[in-house]
């Protein structure tokens, strides 16, 4: 078995991330060694007469190449590793076993780090205390505004994809395998919760200690009024992912995800009204079949009225009428927008290749800012706690805040610009 390790240039790690709708997530069964650096791994080996190679980026969990070849291909197995390990060279790796804490400068890049996980949810109370959840069940807490995290341990080892906290002592965390996690101490220490379902839960939320919901893959829906003592199932029982759930109070939420599917609940979730937004259906034929609608990826409402939902190439629809009829704004998006947020007449909405969009009028118009988060990882999820304080995570450990309602970003993890 052989192994190339390097330290690869942020560059090509750009050029191969994928960006991880909730909805398509690929999940890597290569797990290299975690260190400080980003590291490619190739190996070599033969087994029942078949040689195969691997090849994985630790800082890019869903990158993975895998081959198997029969015993007369072994050279050509070899020659393209070893274009592939030439090509990550040629974009400025250098060979090295160190391990370092500090600000690594690469070309014009910028690491900082606190982990090289990938980074799916955020949850936030007050200015100062955050929750971070992401691949291999890593929980990251601070409770001074980002100087210093600590490692919350995980009963799992499984990816962690939301989080929410209704207090500074009281949150869930859900993701792979129909993981819920829960804790009543600010994440000091976190139980199971019985999910009764294996499918992946992509959001969660809540609107107090009691009460939540949590959405996922195969049309799941679950719902509980005991702080996730009992999780009980609804839903239509429709084959499809659902990207995201959210509450304005005990009766009225909203659900999106695949094929651009909208529903409405008035009654707790108990039943559900799908809805539309016409401008979203593809009108065009493809050899004689139409296109699918594009993934929906995010709702937010500020109230039982007004919400907005955002999804693949830069879509952002908004609604006046809770969510009854739709209309599609204007977007200088090119790539998908997977979290939108509103406070006031301040928003934000964050995607593919570190898209960051700001609206100063109450989310009914959308500017692109560019270079603002300093980066062309994508960004996952996004909160703020009030007009102010928001927090923002992505790809290869990308944590950034802001206590200014977002005209600029802090960097504290992550891969960034100079």
């Amino acid at each position: 078995m052989g192994y190339f390790n390097c330290i690869s240039s942020c560059v090509f790690c750009n050029l191969v991330s994928i960006p991880p709708s909730k909805a398509s997530l690929i999940k890597s069964s290569f797990k290299p060694i975690k260190t400080n650096y980003h590291r490619i791994y190739i190996k070599f080996y033969s087994h029942n007469n078949t040689f195969k190679t691997h090849c994985g980026l630790n800082s890019i969990k869903s990158f993975f190449l895998s081959s198997t070849l029969r015993s007369n291909q072994r050279l050509k197995c070899i020659y393209f590793s070893f274009i592939y390990l030439f090509l990550l060279l040629a974009f400025g790796c250098k060979i090295s076993n160190e391990k370092t804490s500090e600000v690594i400068q690469v070309n014009s890049f910028s690491k900082k780090i606190v982990t090289m996980e990938q980074l799916f949810g955020v949850a936030a109370h007050g200015s100062k205390s955050a929750w971070i959840v992401g691949s291999e069940g890593i929980i990251l807490h601070t409770s001074d505004g980002g100087i210093n995290w600590e490692t919350q341990k995980a009963p799992v080892e499984s990816d962690l994809y939301d989080a929410c906290f209704v207090d500074d002592q009281t949150g869930w965390v859900v993701g792979k395998f129909g993981i819920i996690l829960h804790t009543k101490d600010g994440g000091k220490s976190w139980e199971k919760q019985t999910s009764d379902t294996k499918n992946r839960l992509f959001s969660v939320h809540f609107i107090n200690r009691d009460t939540g919901w949590t959405v996922g893959t195969m049309g799941t829906i679950l719902h509980t009024t005991d702080a996730g003592n009992n999780w009980i199932k609804q839903g239509v029982g429709e084959d499809k992912y659902y990207n995201a759930v959210f509450f304005v109070d005990g009766q009225r939420g909203w659900i999106v995800g695949e094929a651009s599917v909208i529903y409405h609940t008035e009654d707790a979730g108990n039943s559900w009204i799908r809805y539309e937004c016409k401008e979203l259906i593809p009108k065009e034929q493809v050899d004689d079949f139409p296109p699918p609608p594009p993934q929906l990826y995010d709702v937010f409402f500020s109230n039982a009225t007004t919400g907005w939902i955002t999804g693949m190439d830069g879509v952002i629809i908004k609604t006046d009428d809770g969510g009854k009829s739709w209309k599609k704004l204007q977007s200088t998006a090119a790539f998908s927008l997977f979290k939108i947020f509103v406070v006031g007449d301040k928003g934000w909405a964050i995607g593919e290749r570190g898209q960051y969009l700001v609206s100063t009028d109450a989310g009914n118009s959308w500017k692109k800012q560019e270079d603002a988060m300093k980066t062309r990882f994508w960004l996952r999820d996004m909160i703020f706690t009030d007009a102010s304080h928001g927090w923002v995570v992505g790809a290869s450990g990308i944590i950034a805040s802001t206590d200014n309602g977002g005209r600029t970003w802090k960097n504290i993890s992550g891969i960034f610009i100079q």
